[in-house]
């Protein structure tokens, strides 16, 4: 008898099994928006605000797809301390409002169109980006670690990456990518 052919059809069924259990996963994962997604994730609270105040949920919601760079809370707290007032106020409700113009910009500085993973950025490998505010950034992946340089000097490091959302993929960041 045989034992490698039953053997090799049971490999094959698990890994089906376990294929298909994954994708049941990630499509329940992607069901929700970038920003109803980033409505989840406690330290972005700075910066899912300022959306809101900048009349901008409607496009991130509906359109896309596109990748996300979100600073956490304590990187938006260490924007320079009279700038952070006007792009990332930290009133809840309306109570303080963004500046109509620069925020909206602040916002769309941190987002590129298209989805982006982190995967497919190969270690060793440097490319540049437009965001939607038509800056260039310049995003490494060096050992593993995947960076954002801006042109202005400022350096974040992505701390944990592709989120999944239905209309893109997001990423969390260590610094603002405006000063």
């Amino acid at each position: 008898m045989n034992i490698r052919k039953p053997l090799h059809r049971a490999a094959l069924l698990m890994g089906f099994a376990i294929s298909a259990t994954l994708a049941g996963t990630a499509a329940h994962a992607q069901h929700r928006n970038c920003i109803d997604t980033l409505a989840g994730l406690g330290d972005a609270s700075r910066f899912v605000g300022v959306v809101n105040r900048s009349h901008l949920v409607a496009d991130f919601r509906e359109v896309g797809p596109f990748t996300f760079f979100v600073p956490t809370n304590a990187a938006v707290a260490a924007v320079t301390p009279g700038l952070v007032n006007i792009l990332f106020p930290a009133g809840a409700g309306g109570e303080s409002s963004a500046d109509p113009v620069l925020a909206p910009a602040a916002v769309n500085a941190h987002i590129l169109d298209g989805r982006y993973t982190s995967a497919a950025l190969e270690p060793g490998m440097t490319m540049p980006a437009r965001t939607r505010a038509g800056n260039t950034i310049q995003v490494s992946n060096v050992d593993g670690k995947v960076t954002l340089r801006t042109g202005n000097g400022v350096v974040a490091t992505v701390l944990r990456g592709d989120i999944p959302c239905s209309n893109g993929v997001i990423h969390i960041i260590d610094q603002s990518l405006v000063r």
